[in-house]
């Protein structure tokens, strides 16, 4: 399936509607000074690295992330990993991983509310990539989404997400499959 939330494809955040990121205790080093606290820019769930460490860690466990789409697309699914496999699982990356999430949908930047596309759970110690089907009864085209943590698995600090694709079919020139409705 075709991730059209790639940032090789040309997928972006839009910085001015995502959450910020959290600033741990981990700090950048140089010849053994402390120079400033390390922090992964969300842009980082826009590519396909997903080794254990490498995420976008938010502050507590509600976030949003809103990204602008390289093309037109009609969504179908999307995948979020967490990016660890289920034999290297402990109790803290589990605790950070997102829970409950919720997609939507956007015409337009300055679009507001967006059409929910869906609401899923994340369940860390399965597949670290999940798949979830989107319900567009009332979508058309997008060119913007946003992913929406609703909560974690109990991480007091922060929540990591390691990876956000959106799978579905592109516009063509002449293709009207309608707008979204809000």
């Amino acid at each position: 399936m075709t991730n059209y939330a790639s940032k090789t494809s040309g997928a972006a955040i839009i910085r001015s509607k995502t959450s910020p990121s959290w600033i741990g205790s981990g700090r950048v080093f140089w010849q053994s000074l402390p120079l400033m606290a390390y922090m992964r820019p969300p842009e980082v769930i826009l590519e396909p690295d997903n080794h254990p460490g490498n995420c976008w860690p938010f502050p507590g466990s509600q976030g949003h992330v809103f990204i602008k789409l390289p093309v037109a697309v009609f969504p179908t699914a999307v995948t979020i990993n967490h990016g660890i496999p289920a034999a290297a699982y402990h109790a803290d990356s589990i605790s950070s991983a997102p829970k409950d999430f919720a997609v939507y949908g956007l015409q337009e930047e300055d679009d507001e509310k967006g059409t929910l596309l869906g609401e899923f759970i994340f369940t860390p110690g399965q597949a670290p990539g999940q798949t979830f089907q989107l319900k567009n009864e009332h979508s058309g085209f997008i060119k913007y989404v946003r992913l929406q943590v609703l909560s974690n698995w109990g991480h007091p600090d922060y929540t990591c997400v390691y990876q956000f694709r959106l799978h579905g079919d592109p516009s063509h020139d002449g293709d009207a499959r309608g707008k979204l409705s809000a």
